[in-house]
């Protein structure tokens, strides 16, 4: 194993262990830690077999091997950004409901009070001399 592999592979394993130690301290939801654990498992993968850049080159039909890691890392970016753009449409709508919500909660709530505040819209209050 060259010198490059070992640290491709020290690195990935980095990598892979802090998403694992995010995940298992719950800082990092397990949904959203998939896509970095495969991309850890592939550097992993990939530094350990000594021609599988070439080969996934061959395979993409890129001359130059490096520039296939471009490539791949510029498809995991474009997966990571849709990924994200439909988790925070899906938030924002759900914030929307939530404010409404709210809107609708508050006003029963003032409703409420301006009844309450009304001497003569207490049905149930009945003065007791004792």
């Amino acid at each position: 194993m060259s010198r490059v592999q070992l640290v491709v592979l020290i690195i990935s394993l980095l990598v892979t262990g802090f998403i694992v130690e995010q995940v298992r301290r719950r800082r990092l939801a397990v949904e959203y830690s998939l896509i970095w654990i495969v991309a850890g498992m592939g550097m992993i993968v990939l530094s350990l077999w000594k021609d599988g850049i070439e080969y996934i080159a061959d395979l993409m039909g890129i001359y130059y091997a490096p520039s296939a890691i471009f490539v791949i890392f510029g498809i995991l970016v474009f997966v990571l950004c849709v990924h994200f753009s439909l988790e925070i449409s899906r938030l924002s709508s759900n914030n929307r409901v939530l404010v409404q919500r709210i809107a609708l909660l508050e006003d029963d709530l003032k409703n409420l009070e301006e009844n309450s505040a009304d001497p003569e819209n207490k049905p149930f209050c009945k003065d007791v001399e004792s």
